[in-house]
């Protein structure tokens, strides 16, 4: 089960050649327009990518869009308009039966879906596997979780609540859990949206089927470096997966 708050990723691309006349702001001459899902809306098909079967409680999708204009020549972000901010909260009577769920995982963008006696409730009850990418400072509503988050969040003094695991991701420096460092493999980067969405639903799906968080993080880190040698928010491919697994096995057989 997937639970967070989704949005519209729109990507209008154009060139900009020169100043206006009235202002000294570029002239954006449009080209075309590109829409990703975004926010937990990613999060959902790269868990669809690894083959699972996803049941997705969210917002409707328009609610929250994030439109971005995009210099097709250079790739280059101009602009980015953000428009809705709050969602309607889950009520805690509308929980589905958690008995049925391998693992859930919450992609929390703190936008108003998941308030805190939901967010407790379910972690409280389900007697699975959960998964926490949360934008939140107060995180003691998810205890018995696996929780990630970026050293910048960190550095903002979030609370839990015992039991739970840490895991902080340190953009092209990987993450750390435990102690434990996991670099990155050095790549290009072109574009980091959707780089932690493909991270999330990577750890949430090996951890899983392996009973590895060790190995999840590892398998993590390398498909969310991919995911960032690609322009906007990017969905992992079966290719791309199949390649981090077969170097994760080769690496525990050596």
């Amino acid at each position: 089960m997937l639970i967070g708050e989704q949005c519209r990723d729109e990507y209008h691309y154009g060139t900009v050649d020169r100043i206006s006349p009235e202002a000294p702001v570029p002239v954006f001459d449009y080209e075309r327009t590109e829409v990703r899902p975004g926010m937990a809306g990613n999060v959902y098909h790269n868990l669809k990518a690894f083959g699972c079967s996803v049941d997705f409680i969210t917002n409707e999708e328009h609610k929250i869009i994030k439109r971005r204009f995009v210099d097709s020549r250079l790739n280059q972000q101009l602009l980015r308009e953000d428009i809705g901010h709050e969602v309607e909260s889950l009520l805690i009577q509308d929980l589905p039966d958690l008995s049925q769920y391998d693992a859930v995982v919450f992609s929390d963008y703190a936008k108003g879906l998941i308030n805190w006696n939901y967010a407790r409730e379910v972690c409280t009850k389900a007697n699975c596997s959960i998964f926490v990418d949360s934008k939140n400072i107060d995180l003691s509503c998810y205890p018995n979780s696996v929780i990630k988050i970026n050293q910048k969040e960190m550095d903002e003094g979030p609370c839990f609540s015992q039991p739970y695991e840490l895991i902080i991701t340190k953009a092209k420096d990987g993450a750390i859990w435990n102690g434990k460092e996991y670099p990155a493999p050095p790549v290009s980067v072109y574009d980091v949206s959707g780089a932690g969405d493909v991270f999330h639903a990577t750890l949430a799906v090996i951890s899983t089927v392996t009973d590895d968080l060790d190995m999840g993080i590892k398998c993590a880190v390398k498909l969310a470096t991919k995911s960032v040698g690609h322009v906007g928010t990017y969905c992992i491919t079966k290719e791309d997966i199949m390649e981090v697994l077969s170097e994760s096995l080769e690496l525990s057989a050596a």
